[in-house]
């Protein structure tokens, strides 16, 4: 049985490029050898992610996300367990959504961070409904 969590964060600071590509890079070498698999968006200084594995792994890179100093205001939007992968083949699949990209997911859906960080979280959160569209969409 394989543990699955998703979050939002607010970066804690621009990132460049440059930055992102190293940090994605690191990610993908560590999640292979961890065997996790999943997602990353970043939309306007956020990161929305779906992580999937043992739950072991998963229970540690997340300590270790909400102790990295590139995020704050980590936020748990879903957990559970399943039996099969969402991104079976993707070792940390990577997503920069602009705002009309995003509006075209969620419809007119708040995507603002004073509204994810202050909803209560449901299965109708607008970031958990942006994931839940590319796991779909597979």
């Amino acid at each position: 049985m394989l543990k699955y969590l998703s979050y939002v964060s607010q970066q804690s600071y621009s990132l460049t490029d440059s930055a992102l590509e190293e940090m994605l890079s690191h990610a993908r070498i560590s999640n292979e050898a961890a065997g996790i698999t999943g997602i990353l968006i970043c939309y306007e200084g956020l990161f929305i992610q779906f992580l999937e594995g043992e739950e072991d792994e998963i229970t540690r890179l997340f300590e270790k996300i909400s102790k990295d100093k590139r995020h704050q205001e980590v936020l748990v939007l879903d957990y559970g367990y399943s039996e099969t992968r969402s991104f079976a083949d993707w070792s940390m699949a990577f997503e920069r959504l602009k705002p009309e990209e995003a509006r075209e997911i969620t419809g007119y859906k708040n995507l603002s961070r004073q509204t994810l960080f202050s909803e209560a979280i449901n299965k109708e959160h607008p970031a958990l409904q942006l994931l839940k569209s590319f796991i779909k969409n597979l």
